[in-house]
Formats: structure tokens, sequence, C-alpha cells
């Protein structure tokens, strides 16, 4: 029996919730509603409608499955198989898609169902998965693409209180290249049982001045039980000798709400060019490349001027040349 090369996957994922829209597309593959964001209440049900549909001019078949929803330190998203499952926050289990599989012909649609089934005495907080909206290969299909929509479900329990408890695990100074400046990455763990779009800001401190500051607003949230890193670029005056420094982190929620707050050791080893400051390479380097450039442009004055002299010599030898012609005549 021959198998079926996957030689690639487009995903399109409806994560970024900041975003009105809830149309995605993928390959050939559409799907509107893709963003289930919704109050449940311990006991009951409720069902939700994505329309797939295929806007490419080939028939295609489709598989419709629940996963769970993650956070890695690297990716706003994970999207997880059963077994690697195991958050306490997991929705994976309550919700039920229908129908599971169908065949779209070029330019047809289908409406899934996805119905959530919330257990009595469901504890507090907030509740994650992903219903993810895959193409399959036809049988016998020698080569295939696959494409993928990955819609996310969050649901809140109503009726309970909402914890957003986070701690900064940890930072790490980021060294500047000829791209970006200097910055730091700060590692914040949700504790709590409910998601949050947090707000990051860090103040550098040398003893009791300011050196540096930073900042980042994510439209990604970070659900309980995850960590996320988050890149933050650092902006000052002039620039950031190497050294020991304090690093004063406070985290907010969507609203400016404080979340938690740090204060950290932050050591750079070497001297680092800040946000808003050049990040080519120093004076001496410049003067070097200056002192270079210099002597091609010297280089290029000679050779210019070779080849003139070249030219006029050659002028003058035809010259010379038609004139003992025309003696000759």
């Amino acid at each position: 029996m021959r198998k079926t090369a996957i030689i690639g996957v487009v995903v399109a994922i409806c994560l970024a919730f900041g975003l009105t829209s809830t149309a995605l597309a993928a390959g050939g593959l559409s799907v509107s509603g893709g963003k289930i964001n919704a109050t449940v209440s311990p006991g009951g049900n409720s069902s939700y409608n994505i329309t797939v549909g295929n806007t490419s001019d080939k028939p295609m078949d489709i598989g419709v499955e629940v996963e769970g929803y993650g956070v890695s330190l690297s990716n706003d998203f994970v999207v997880l198989a059963p077994a690697a499952d195991i958050s306490p926050y997991t929705a994976r289990g309550w919700l039920a898609v229908s129908p599971a599989s169908f065949h779209l012909d070029a330019g047809q649609s289908q409406n899934v169902i996805v119905t959530a089934n919330v257990p009595a005495g469901t504890g507090q907080g907030g509740r994650y998965a992903i219903v993810m909206i895959r193409t399959i290969p036809s049988p016998g299909q020698q080569v295939a693409t696959v494409s993928a929509v990955a819609a996310r479900v969050l649901l809140t329990v109503v009726g309970n209180s909402v914890d957003i408890s986070s701690q900064i695990t940890g930072i790490a100074p980021i060294s500047a290249t000829h791209q970006s400046p200097a910055g730091i990455y700060v590692t914040v763990a949700n504790k709590g049982n409910y998601h949050y779009y947090p707000q990051v800001d860090v103040t550098l401190m040398n003893k009791n001045d300011v050196v540096a500051t930073g900042s980042v607003n994510t439209d990604w949230p970070i659900v309980p039980g995850y960590s996320r890193q988050y890149h933050l670029n650092l902006t000052g005056k002039g620039t950031l000798p190497a050294g020991n420094y304090e690093a004063k982190i406070e985290v907010k929620d969507g609203s400016g709400n404080l979340v938690t707050q740090s204060t950290l050791p932050l050591k750079f080893t070497t001297k680092q060019p800040l946000a808003g400051m050049s990040t080519t390479p120093t004076s001496a380097t410049m003067s070097t490349g200056s002192t270079t450039a210099t002597g091609i442009n010297r280089l290029v004055i000679i050779g210019a001027a070779a080849g003139l002299i070249i030219i006029i010599i050659v002028v003058v030898l035809i010259v010379i040349i038609r004139r003992m012609n025309v003696r000759g005549s």
C-alpha cells in the first residue's frame, strides 16, 4: 500500500484576539467564524457555527478535529495532541464538532457546528482549545499539500472569580546587532486560572540612575499554566557600558492594571548601543573605514588618470599614422 508524501503544510491561525475579523484562509481553504470567545455556565451547553469554504478551482476533502491549546516560551500558541494536552484548563474534552469530515467541490461551503458541553461543578477560570480544520489528501495521491486553519476557543466559566496571578521567572540580556539595539528577555508565567494580554515594562537602573527603559504590548494572550518569553528593546541616551545593573520589571494586564513586579540583577559583559542610537561600528572602526575609503578613492583617481593617458596616446598615434598615409599617397 502506497503512502501519500506530504510536501507542504499551509496554516492560517485565528489567534489575534484584538482583531474583529474572524475570516481566515489558507491554500484555498477559507473559514469564517473562526474565533470562539464565549461565556459558558457549569452544566450548560452552547453551540457555535464555523463556515468552511473551498475557494480553489479543485475539489477537496476536509477533516475537523478538536485539539489542545498551549503556549511555549517562543510561540504565542502551540497546537497540542491529546496526549500532550494535560492542562487543568483544557476545554478539549468539552467540545464536539459536526460534521467531522466532508467533501467540498470548488466554490462550495459547509457549516460546522462546535458544541460545548460544560460539566456541572466545573471550577473557576477559563478553558481553552483549538479547532483544527485540515484538507485530507485524496486516496492514492502520491504527493499532496495540506492546508490547515486553526481556530482558537476561549471559554469563560461564569459564577467564579478570575485570577491572573503571574510571576516573573527570569530575565536575560540581549546583545545589540547591526539590525537591533540591546534588549532584555523577560519570562512571565501565568499562575492564575484565566488568560490576559500582558504589557511588560522594564526600567534599567545603575544605582539610583535610570539608564534605559523598554516596553512591549502584545495582542496575544498568555493562558494559565504556561510561560511566555518577551523581547524588549532598550531605549536610552548614549551607549550602555558593560557592567551590573538592576532591572525593575512590571507586568500589567490589557487595561493597564499591575499584575506583578520584580527587581532582578542584569549584567552586560560588553558595552551596548541603545534604541535610537546607531548600531554601526564605533568611531575608531569608522575612522579605519574612512581611511580605507580614502585609499579606494585614490586608486580610482589614479586608474582614471592612467586610462585617460592611454586614450590620449592612442589618439596621437592614430593622427600620426593618418598623416604618414597622406604623405605616402
